[in-house]
């Protein structure tokens, strides 16, 4: 007689297909056609500056080490009189880059994205910190996304 594979225990048990030559920190993603393939752990951290006219530094606790794949913002309204300009840091003031939200012709729902090559490495119980310079005179709202892969 046939075991039935939902009855398996203990030693009987397998590691899913693929899993002896997975990365750490990577789970298996259907890719909805009976296979898939294994992919790096993915967090997402959301965040955003309710006034972009002042001046402000926004610190975001990172709980597991990894590196900072993507950010992504999108305002709530037009920027009006200049732009603004977002810089990113790790915990020892590194920048990981900038992104500039431009007053001419935005509205809500622009959307800027940065990529970070340099300073995106960053450990357990650590920090990213977000500069805004609060050029813009409309008090609008900026909402963030950080993509970080776990490491």
């Amino acid at each position: 007689m046939a075991t039935q594979h939902s009855t398996l225990t203990g030693s009987d048990l397998h590691e899913p297909k693929g899993a002896d030559s997975a990365n750490a920190n990577e789970v298996y993603v259907a890719n909805g056609t009976g296979s898939g393939s294994w992919t790096p752990l993915s967090f997402s951290f959301n965040t955003h500056i309710e006034n972009i006219s002042s001046p402000t530094d926004v610190y975001i606790p990172i709980p597991y080490a990894g590196v900072i794949k993507k950010i992504t913002t999108v305002i709530s309204g037009a920027v009006s009189a200049a732009d603004l300009v977002l810089t990113f840091y790790d915990s020892s003031s590194n920048s990981m880059g900038s992104i500039t939200v431009t007053s001419s012709g935005s509205a809500a729902g622009d959307v800027d994205t940065l990529s970070p090559a340099s300073n995106n490495v960053v450990t357990a119980n650590d920090y990213i910190r977000i500069n805004g310079d609060g050029g813009p005179s409309a008090h609008t709202t900026l909402w963030l996304n950080i993509v970080m892969e776990r490491s």
